[in-house]
């Protein structure tokens, strides 16, 4: 079996991509394309072109490492340098998470008038030509860590560190995302593809949350804590525009990693993958970003993992525990915000097994993420690895 279809969640209904050059999709709502292409001569579109256009208009956001840390100035009651208006009065760097940030930020500041757009279209340069827009660098992290370890890290990367734990302290102090921008700026600029800024959630998640799990499970609990800030504890504003909804199908921007993936590889030759681990290591967790580093794994697209630390984990107490969980790891157990989306990656998973196998090399190979990282682990590995073979056969005969 072709090891890259493991991994090819939406082959079955995805059409072929179009590679060729098409007007730019930047700065535009989904609802203006929808407008656009109903009144077109030609009447009614097919499903192959709304999903080429969905992934193109995808491809084309990105944000400096200058504008990330201008918007992250604005965030709580700060007095940054930058004189810009502080937004979400509640964020605190040692614990608001992305998914707070995104739902106290970026979703009020992305609206645009009765609609709303990708956060990456509203920046003051979104109106550039796609050459100098598209990403040179796709970024894999999840909603639940801190959004202060996101931002360090892509900050890192752009200053060419080989870890983010210092550069969150900086950040982290009144007036480091300031002292920051000056240093980045001396560095060549580079462009990132962020979903939680690239990514238009007013064509999903602004209005709403996920189905209520059952009362009493894990799930239900983590579906309690989203719908809530962090800090404040207050639940959530929903956005009130009339940005159309997709969370399945041509026009639905959350499913089209692997397609957007391969149309990039071809437009930026240099596109490379940046994996921001948090410290809790929950993004090896989640079904998204599992799928995220396997397809670019085996779609051998540079990998660079960034951690808090670069240390090697020690085999004592928490390092071993977080090892067990890593060595352990198999996709029937990783989560998702909606449950739909769990169910869906895993419908279109042809072979578990040979997956989890794939998913241990991102992690564990001789290119793995955490090579470096694993020193001492070896006489546990053979252990650990046994129990993740267990656990893996049991979860598949229990099924999703």
């Amino acid at each position: 079996m072709c090891l890259f279809f493991i991994c090819g969640f939406f082959q079955p209904e995805r059409p072929e991509l179009c590679l060729k050059k098409q007007n730019s999709t930047r700065n535009t709502s989904t609802s203006q394309i929808l407008h656009a292409d109903a009144s077109s001569p030609s009447g009614q579109q097919s499903s192959a072109f709304f999903w080429n256009k969905t992934v193109q208009s995808l491809s084309e956001r990105s944000l400096e490492v200058e504008e990330l840390l201008e918007f992250f100035g604005r965030l709580g009651l700060r007095h940054d340098a930058s004189g810009a208006e502080a937004v979400m009065p509640s964020y605190d760097p040692w614990r608001s998470t992305t998914n707070d940030v995104v739902r106290g930020a970026i979703i009020p500041l992305s609206r645009a008038g009765n609609c709303g757009l990708a956060y990456a279209d509203c920046l003051l340069g979104a109106k550039a030509s796609t050459s100098t827009t598209l990403p040179d660098c796709m970024v894999s992290h999840t909603w639940s860590a801190l959004f202060l370890d996101l931002v360090a890290a892509v900050v890192a990367d752009a200053l060419e560190l080989d870890e983010y734990g210092k550069v969150a302290q900086r950040l982290a102090e009144p007036g480091g995302a300031q002292r920051l921008l000056q240093e980045v700026r001396r560095k060549s600029c580079q462009r990132y593809w962020i979903c939680a800024f690239c990514v238009n959630q007013h064509a999903g998640i602004c209005n709403g949350f996920s189905s209520e799990p059952t009362p009493g499970s894990d799930q239900h609990s983590r579906w309690v804590a989203g719908r809530h800030d962090t800090v404040s504890g207050d639940l959530f504003k929903l956005c009130s525009c009339s940005e159309p909804k997709y969370f399945d199908g041509p026009l639905c921007e959350m499913n089209k990693f692997d397609g957007m993936m391969g149309m990039l590889q071809h437009r930026q030759p240099n596109l490379r993958h940046l994996v921001a681990v948090d410290r809790r290591f929950e993004l090896f967790s989640r079904a998204w970003c599992v799928a995220e580093l396997v397809q670019s794994y085996l779609s051998n697209l540079p990998q660079t993992v960034l951690l808090l630390s670069n240390r090697a984990l020690d085999v004592q107490a928490e390092d071993l525990e977080t090892y067990n969980c890593l060595a352990t790891l198999t996709v029937l157990e990783c989560k998702a915000s909606r449950e739909d989306d769990r169910l869906q990656i895993l419908a279109k998973i042809p072979d578990v097994h040979e997956f989890d196998v794939q998913l241990q090399a991102v992690i564990f190979g001789s290119r793995g993420l955490l090579r470096n990282a694993l020193a001492g682990f070896d006489r546990v590995d053979a252990a650990a690895r046994a129990a993740r073979r267990a656990a893996s056969a049991a979860a598949a005969s229990e099924g999703p």
